[in-house]
């Protein structure tokens, strides 16, 4: 009791309340853990792609601290090819005939661009052969498909025409050129009618417009980002071969 007669009263705290502060700490904290491991992994991605050591492309990731040749793609630059297929720079280079004078920072899909004959399925066969011991293949040469499969030859052909250059000599009767052979300098066209697969059917695999001119050539697509890689192209009549 006070001396004026009211009961005296302490500031205790009473048993099942809690304060404000222990209110918002009680919201906040069954979220904090997973927003710190959100940001953590986020971070752990951005530094590797900072550091060059992880890249992500379209559908697939890949280590490019460790790569095969078959994982080559046009995205990739000179650098990254060196780093991850564990080959000296000239070695790289001499595979691709690549100028001496073309900087390593330099994408594979604007060498096509910059060196004639260049393309990326040709580094991928020519560095498969330096790796498995075999001499690398010129980039220049015309690849010679698997048997039975007949070796495909090109001729030059004269007057105004579609602007390719160049005409595949036809495969004989009942044969069929394997997907995995087919390349940048190819045309749409050329692709199907020398790997025997509809054209609507291979522009629908593409998701490419009905419309689209059949003499165009695949390294053009690539250039116009119409598709990503010339290993598209590849899946897409591999399955319709296939069938």
């Amino acid at each position: 009791m006070t001396s004026d007669g009211q009961p005296m009263t302490e500031n205790f705290p009473v048993v099942g309340h809690l304060s404000s502060v222990e209110e918002i700490q009680m919201r906040i904290n069954p979220f904090l853990m997973p927003i710190l491991l959100i940001v953590a992994l986020l971070g752990t991605t951005f530094a590797a792609q900072a550091l060059g050591a992880w890249s992500v492309s379209g559908k697939t990731a890949v280590d490019v601290t460790n790569l095969t040749p078959t994982d080559l793609k046009g995205w990739m630059t000179i650098q990254q090819v060196i780093d991850g297929v564990k080959l000296s720079k000239e070695e790289v280079y001499a595979a691709g005939n690549i100028p001496a004078d073309v900087p390593p920072s330099t994408a594979l899909k604007d060498l096509e661009g910059l060196v004639p004959g260049f393309e990326t399925s040709v580094l991928r066969d020519a560095l498969t052969k330096k790796l498995s011991g075999a001499a690398p293949a010129s980039a220049a040469q015309t690849p010679v498909a698997a048997t039975p499969i007949a070796t495909i030859s090109a001729t030059r052909v004269s007057g105004s025409g579609s602007g390719s250059g160049a005409t595949p000599t036809p495969l004989p009767a009942g044969q069929a050129l394997p997907a995995s052979q087919i390349k940048g300098s190819m045309s749409l066209k050329s692709v199907s009618q020398q790997c025997v697969v509809p054209l609507d059917k291979i522009l629908a695999g593409l998701n490419l417009p009905a419309d689209t001119n059949p003499e165009t050539l695949l390294k053009d697509l690539v250039a116009q980002g119409k598709i990503k890689e010339v290993s598209d192209v590849q899946q897409v009549v591999e399955k319709l071969q296939a069938k």
